[in-house]
């Protein structure tokens, strides 16, 4: 089969490779898409501290299912992939939290992933409930938004976002697109964007934000105490690598405001310098989120299905396998907003 094969840092190259085989209790897909996260091209550039190297890399992931050794798919159906294989049994995964397993593994990470003809499901993944099947009227394109969007499910429901929330989003990649309008069918009154690149901005438009502030060409916090009358925001999102968290943003916060660490951030701003009585006498709040788990997967690919929630517009780019360094340059260089491999033939 074709797949893209990361080699080493910098280097991924297009080639055949051999077809995986059917593993005991799992499926072998056959890739009908896979989108391409800001995450696959940081290890392009740079690796991750779970890769392992050669490895083809995609976990947003669409199919058909190609070959069976299980119940409950069956050959043709089309799924969806949840990409973490988790354990089951371990304290996280016995209280609902997979994706913090102690021994999980994740497809296009420490295992071979979606930027292939064909792709191997393991037995765990089947048995523990982490393959969707899609319903009928959405496109396998579609359905490759479920895993970003269950992401920020996770970001969101950890940051109770929820009725009659004033709502921060920094970025409106498409992470903070989707952040945004999930933000708003959770309730929020008011949602708003912070973006520095014009051209997302005039995307973002698409959401439905009633507010959206050029970061580069206006001051945010002007603009954040006329919107919330100088109160502050309830949730601010972190859906940018870019922002510093600093006694400045903390101070855009409302009272037992919430702030959402949902981008990983890069080691010049990953250990700031914070004045904690910020979150002691306004009872504020700082959480993480890390991936998501199989449930809110699957409530995301419901809400994709349920013809409420249009995140097809996101998709900006479509290319082949052999092209692929085309998507990769299209997610890096934040023209557009989505990428997705969608011809996996030689």
């Amino acid at each position: 089969m074709m797949a893209a094969v990361l080699e080493a840092p910098g280097k991924m190259t297009p080639r055949e490779v051999e077809d995986p085989v059917c593993p005991d209790g799992g499926l072998i897909l056959k890739v009908e898409a896979c989108s391409i996260c800001s995450t696959d091209v940081k290890m392009l550039r740079h690796g991750q501290r779970d890769l392992i190297y050669p490895r083809i890399l995609g976990h947003e992931i669409a199919g058909v299912v190609h070959e069976a050794d299980c119940v409950g798919s069956r050959v043709g159906e089309r799924v969806q992939a949840f990409p973490g294989v988790f354990c089951g049994r371990c304290p996280s995964c016995r209280r609902g939290a997979e994706n913090m397993c102690e021994l999980v593994r994740i497809l296009g990470f420490n295992l071979d992933g979606g930027f292939a003809e064909y792709l191997q499901i393991p037995g765990d993944s089947v048995r523990n409930g982490s393959v969707f099947p899609i319903p009928d009227g959405v496109k396998s394109e579609e359905a490759t938004l479920a895993e970003p969007l269950a992401c920020c499910i996770n970001a969101q429901e950890l940051a109770g976002v929820g009725e009659d929330d004033s709502v921060l989003v920094f970025g409106a990649g498409p992470a903070g697109n989707l952040h945004a309008m999930l933000a708003r069918k959770r309730g929020a009154s008011m949602v708003a964007m912070a973006e520095p690149l014009e051209e997302r901005v005039n995307l973002a438009r698409s959401t439905g934000a009633d507010l959206l502030v050029n970061s580069r060409k206006e001051d945010l916090r002007v603009r954040a105490e006329e919107a919330t009358d100088g109160r502050g925001f309830d949730v601010i999102i972190l859906a940018s690598r870019d922002v510093a968290v600093d006694d400045d943003l903390l101070a855009l916060l409302a009272p037992r405001g919430r702030l959402s660490l949902f981008s990983g951030l890069p080691r010049s701003l990953a250990a700031p310098r914070l004045d904690l009585n910020h979150l002691h006498y306004r009872e504020k709040l700082v959480v993480g989120s890390y991936g998501c788990t199989p449930a809110q997967n699957r409530g995301a690919l419901e809400l994709i299905s349920s013809g409420s929630f249009d995140a097809g517009w996101l998709i900006t780019e479509r290319v082949s396998l052999g092209e692929i360094s085309k998507g990769m340059e299209h997610a890096e260089g934040r023209e557009g907003l989505k990428a997705v491999v969608t011809e996996f033939g030689r």
